[in-house]
């Protein structure tokens, strides 16, 4: 019985890598907007996970959490503002939903880098360094 699902498991591995690689090849080679937002929002999402990884350890660092809690909760709304007025160039278009969610995922991979030279650089984190 476990060889059934071990088997079904190592046939279904490479499937789903392979899955995976072509999602990343379309992504690359994205033309229309809805291809573009669909890999934007992957991003994005991807780029909020590793935010709260390093954002929870900060809070583990931190010698003053309510501090850190409280510029996070400002940032945030910055971070709304200045993809709303970045996006306001092109207001009504298509093109728009996708500037936002580009502008949404640089600032997030932004602030990363902000918490972990704030908080983890100097830390005994096992996090890395983020790159870029």
């Amino acid at each position: 019985m476990i060889r059934r699902y071990l088997v079904a498991i190592a046939l279904a591995v490479p499937t789903a890598l392979e899955a995976q690689d072509s999602l990343r090849v379309a992504c690359d080679s994205a033309m229309t907007t809805i291809d573009m937002r669909r890999c934007a929002s992957r991003d994005l999402e991807s780029a909020q996970r590793d935010l709260q990884r390093y954002l929870q350890e900060a809070r583990r660092v931190a010698a003053n959490r309510a501090q850190l809690d409280s510029s996070q909760a400002a940032w945030v709304r910055y971070r709304d503002v200045a993809c709303r007025a970045a996006a306001s160039e092109y207001e009504g278009g298509t093109m728009q939903p996708l500037v936002v969610l580009g502008c949404l995922r640089d600032l997030t991979r932004d602030r990363i880098r902000q918490v972990y030279n704030a908080h983890l650089r100097m830390s005994d984190t096992a996090l890395p360094e983020p790159k870029g």
